[in-house]
């Protein structure tokens, strides 16, 4: 069985390292780099991502962005997934805020135009340290802002997937988490009928500032 981690709308995987240090060396694991893949769209990023995939059986670990982007792996890949993990993630558009970002211009796509109360309240909860917000930035800087903004159009233009998944299905939901709405999880619930829902203390970037709760959370699904 292999673990394939996919990022949030950065795309790198570099905000998964701290996640990465603890998970149990002996579990197969793949950070997924979405700025190596050429799809566009949700599904082309999917097909993409599984034509790699040769494990046969994999635990799909996806945070924000990837979300629907594990849907469709449930989609493509059927029987060989075998879980998947939601961390602060959505499958739907996650809420006014996703509908407001999409419409922003390029130009004001910087790391660096992002003030760091903003971020902290936002992305933290007010958690977060400014060693943090650099990582976040760093990452961010590694992607082009007309990459950004077709994420963050990819993200508003969401529909409502139709259907269930058989797939069995974890939710790391943060407490305060001022990205996703409930709504969106709702829609996960309906979608995954057999999603349980584990609550961590902390905002959206959970995997950044309690990544052993979260990691206690991914090992579970290799046994349970």
């Amino acid at each position: 069985m292999k673990f394939v981690f996919l990022p949030g709308m950065d795309g790198t995987g570099l905000l998964f390292n701290e996640l990465i240090l603890n998970i149990p060396k002996e579990i197969d694991r793949e950070v997924v780099c979405l700025n190596e893949i050429q799809g566009v769209s949700y599904r082309q990023q999917a097909e993409q991502i599984a034509e790699k995939i040769e494990s046969s059986s994999v635990v799909v670990v996806a945070e924000s962005y990837s979300g629907r982007i594990a849907y469709e792996l449930c989609n493509i890949l059927g029987s060989r997934v075998s879980k998947v993990v939601f961390i602060a993630s959505f499958v739907s558009c996650p809420g006014r805020l996703a509908k407001l970002a999409a419409v922003l211009p390029e130009c004001v796509l910087k790391p660096n135009l992002f003030p760091n109360w903003l971020m902290k309240v936002l992305c933290f909860d007010g958690r977060g340290n400014r060693a943090l917000m650099d990582q976040v930035r760093q990452a961010i800087a590694q992607v082009g802002p007309s990459v950004l903004k077709q994420r963050l159009l990819n993200i508003a233009e969401l529909d409502e997937p139709k259907g269930h998944q058989s797939t069995t299905a974890v939710y790391i939901r943060p407490t305060n988490d001022h990205l996703v709405a409930y709504d969106a999880i709702k829609v996960l619930g309906n979608i995954y009928p057999q999603l349980s829902i584990e609550s961590v203390e902390g905002g959206h970037f959970i995997a950044q500032t309690a990544p052993e709760s979260c990691a206690r959370v991914i090992v579970r699904a290799k046994t349970t």
